[in-house]
């Protein structure tokens, strides 16, 4: 059993612009919780994180997250001797498109591997140039703990879904069309990535218009799901904060700053991708979403065992 309450804890914040409110947040939970701000680079920030710990495990929460579940922080958690070495990513709810997933959730880490991580800026190998998940020991847990905010601001909204959208093109660090090159990029993409991971790209490519710059996270998840697997866009360039923010502001804030033509843009997008992936994608406006989003339960994955 791991007491929760040992584990130091560690904010992570670069440019978010609710970092601050999020924090006050923790620390009303966890009043001994450090900050890393600033720091470019996941893996950079992330080892930053593991060297101003002195616990076994670390608990990291993402600035964009807000703390939900106040019990889970003062119980424990239940992990067999073989999984103490793996990374625990537990579920958080979007409120952008209400998709319950690993994505931005809490996580807890054994200190060992934030301190020698090599992913994203340091990976060593390609298939961790975009997640680390995919080449270190790790579990995901449903336990709903916080809930993503990422649409404070258009910039925030766009990086990501942009990200997303590029990264439910990969399995293992793989594109789908590299593991399955003899199949129609539809069909690779699903026995790729899963239906549960189809379904979320689905999900990130419709919903969302109901909350505010929510229009450019469903063209940032449309675009990048387009270049990753129509325009052979090389998909690590996702895990380079300042790559996204010059293709920001040099390019898509120029071209799609207009509604009328963001709005167009993205139907023109949303097409191409029914066209060539077969993506069961749909253009639906503020009142549609939010009925979306009030009774939409995405099937889950087998999470493990905690008690508080």
């Amino acid at each position: 059993m791991l007491d929760l309450s040992t584990c130091d804890a560690v904010f992570l914040s670069i440019d978010e612009p609710n970092a601050d409110v999020h924090y006050a947040r923790v620390l009303e939970i966890l009043p001994h919780a450090q900050r890393v701000h600033g720091v470019m680079g996941f893996d950079a920030a992330h080892r930053q994180a593991g060297e101003i710990s002195r616990s076994d495990h670390v608990i990291t929460i993402d600035a964009d997250n807000f703390l939900i579940d106040d019990l889970f922080f003062s119980g424990t958690f239940d992990v067999s001797p073989r999984d103490r070495g793996a990374v625990f990513s537990f579920s958080a709810r979007n409120v952008l498109n209400a998709l319950e997933y690993g994505n931005g959730g809490v996580k807890i880490w054994p200190r060992e591997t934030l301190v020698t991580l090599r992913s994203h800026e340091n990976a060593r190998r390609r298939e961790a140039a975009v997640d680390f998940c995919w080449t270190t020991p790790y579990f995901q847990a449903n336990r709903v703990l916080s809930e993503v905010h990422m649409t404070a601001t258009p910039f925030q909204a766009f990086r990501g879904g942009f990200r997303e959208g590029v990264k439910f093109n990969l399995a293992d660090g793989v594109l789908a069309y590299e593991a399955w090159p003899d199949l129609p990029k539809s069909e690779a993409l699903l026995q790729h990535i899963g239906a549960a991971n189809h379904e979320r790209l689905r999900v990130w490519c419709s919903v969302g218009l109901d909350t505010p710059n929510g229009d450019w996270a469903i063209l940032g998840a449309r675009l990048g799901c387009v270049m990753t697997a129509l325009e052979d866009f090389d998909h690590v360039h996702v895990a380079d904060y300042t790559w996204i923010e010059t293709f920001w502001q040099n390019e898509i804030l120029p071209k799609w700053q207009d509604p009328d033509v963001r709005r167009e843009g993205t139907v023109e997008l949303g097409n191409r991708l029914k066209e060539n992936l077969k993506l069961e994608i749909a253009d639906l406006d503020a009142a549609a979403s939010r009925f979306i989003k009030s009774t939409y339960r995405l099937q889950r994955a087998f999470g493990m065992t905690m008690t508080v």
